[in-house]
């Protein structure tokens, strides 16, 4: 983290832990990217929209929020630049973040027992060439962490979800 983003927190929070908006759930992408930029004390308020993430800033729920505008496989996120330009809020960083999905399940399911892949559309879409070889149902999420808590909570022994690496650590999944 570099010093102004700092200087910016400590003004912001002072003592007290930031609390920091993600358009997803826990073990997200957006998650990571947080705790890329901004370090791993911190309080994740997780929203289910990007118009949401915004919001929970303006509102005070959150003091500061991570946005995707970028995605190298899907190009710029139109609505999110709408969104910041419609909202008083302001860019204070940016950081790079390294996407791997993974195809994940339940202990002992082996890629032959799949019979369905959950995940958000976008990393559904990263991974087509993968997903392709396969005759698997194809379903689309809005997260790609809730897919795999999804996937977790069922015990399903034929689905598996897209995600990345953290959220099978954190539900006890593997990476098939």
């Amino acid at each position: 983290m570099n010093e102004d983003l700092s200087r910016q927190i400590a003004a912001r929070c002072g003592e007290r832990r930031p609390r920091v908006a993600i358009q997803g759930f826990e073990g997200c992408f957006h998650q990571i990217a947080a705790q890329q930029a901004l370090g791993r004390e911190m309080e994740i308020v997780p929203c289910a929209t990007f118009r949401k993430v915004a919001q929970s800033i303006e509102d005070g729920t959150a003091d500061f929020g991570v946005m995707a505008i970028e995605n190298s496989i899907a190009g710029s996120i139109l609505q999110n630049y709408s969104i910041l330009q419609n909202s008083s809020l302001k860019i204070i960083g940016e950081t790079y973040l390294l996407i791997q999905q993974h195809l994940m399940a339940n202990k002992g399911v082996k890629p032959e027992d799949i019979e369905e892949v959950q995940s958000h559309p976008i990393a559904l879409l990263q991974c087509v060439d993968y997903l392709d070889r396969y005759h698997w149902k194809l379903i689309e999420t809005e997260d790609t962490a809730l897919s795999a808590k999804n996937v977790a909570d069922s015990g399903s022994k034929n689905t598996a979800a897209v995600a990345g690496e953290l959220v099978a650590e954190l539900f006890f999944i593997d990476i098939v």
